[in-house]
């Protein structure tokens, strides 16, 4: 039997009709276009949470928030429960991600062999501050300031 890759993309807040291959009018997304060319594009799926860091654990682990108690951005993934990854680790077929997992941390055995710049959550913790509110308003990132920089706009980010 010969060796398969199995190709994952996962985008943050990524509307499912921008791109090419999705028939959109101006959006133009070449790569996507030819990876959903030869493979399967998932046009009909949607997320068990609209918050990030819930959302990323529920498929890793394949079950649904409720199942796995993580329920906020302050509460991300360990490795606990167990899920795709581990399974295919434990077939002995290597596995890796690229880019923001937004999990625990680095150490934690997650599922993957390698992680390339994972951007874990900070300090392991999680945005535990945007669910506190004072007087009707939410209370800042520690130390003040924003929490993805000063600046959002077009141009270089040390964010990722």
């Amino acid at each position: 039997m010969s060796q398969s890759n199995l190709l994952i993309i996962m985008s943050d807040e990524h509307q499912a009709r921008a791109m090419g291959c999705a028939g959109h009018p101006f959006v133009q997304t070449p790569n996507l276009d030819a990876l959903a060319a030869r493979g399967v594009r998932f046009a009909d799926a949607y997320t068990p949470s609209p918050i990030c860091v819930p959302a990323r654990a529920a498929f890793a682990s394949g079950r649904y928030v409720h199942e796995n108690r993580l329920w906020d951005n302050a509460m991300p993934y360990t490795g606990e429960p167990k899920g795709w990854g581990h399974t295919l680790q434990g077939a002995h077929i290597p596995v890796e991600s690229i880019g923001k997992l937004h999990y625990r941390s680095d150490e934690d055995p997650a599922g993957f062999d390698t992680e390339h710049i994972p951007m874990q959550v900070v300090n392991g913790v999680g945005m535990a501050w945007a669910s506190i509110r004072k007087e009707d308003e939410r209370v800042g990132p520690p130390g003040g300031g924003r929490m993805l920089g000063e600046y959002i706009g077009p141009g270089q980010s040390k964010y990722i």
